[in-house]
């Protein structure tokens, strides 16, 4: 069941003429949303500690990796992938990830990450989209570390989506 809000967010994406997948998104952290918000138009760039990836659907991936961390099914999930804190009508997006996957992913180990890696790739792989699992496994530990960060700092973690 899609949520109210992933609804919402693929009618943002939709108004960028890029529905299911992004060219460049980039996980950041932030000290709070009006930080974030202030580099929607033209991304984080170096003034925020950062991990660039692109090419894949980022709102399935929030809800995929937030159901495989806190074992909870996408049905149950309310959070829709993220909290649009700016952007939308051309300008690119910025979510805040939902606080439940931030912390899930700064407390997990390397296994755990491994296995939500693979797990990940088989969730996508059955909606058609193919993920390489050298590059999964890069990118869940990579936005891990910054989870990591946001939580050691009291900060947040943000993706950017252009």
């Amino acid at each position: 069941m899609i949520g109210l809000f992933r609804r919402a967010l693929h009618t943002l994406v939709a108004d960028m003429d890029n529905r299911h997948v992004s060219s460049i998104i980039e996980f950041f952290v932030a000290p709070d949303d009006a930080a974030a918000a202030g580099v929607a138009e033209s991304g984080p760039g170096a003034r925020f500690e950062s991990a660039t990836y692109g090419n894949f659907d980022v709102w399935s991936t929030l809800e995929e990796w937030e159901g495989i961390l806190t074992d909870r099914s996408l049905d149950e999930l309310v959070s829709g992938g993220g909290n649009v804190v700016a952007g939308g009508d051309g300008i690119p997006l910025v979510l805040a990830m939902p606080r439940a996957l931030t912390t899930a992913l700064a407390d997990a180990d390397d296994h755990l990450l491994s296995g939500a890696a693979e797990q990940w790739i088989r969730l996508r792989d059955e909606e058609g989209e193919t993920i390489d699992s050298e590059l999964a496994q890069e990118l869940i530990r990579e936005v891990a570390a910054l989870a990591v960060d946001a939580i050691r700092t009291g900060s947040s973690l943000y993706c950017w989506i252009c």
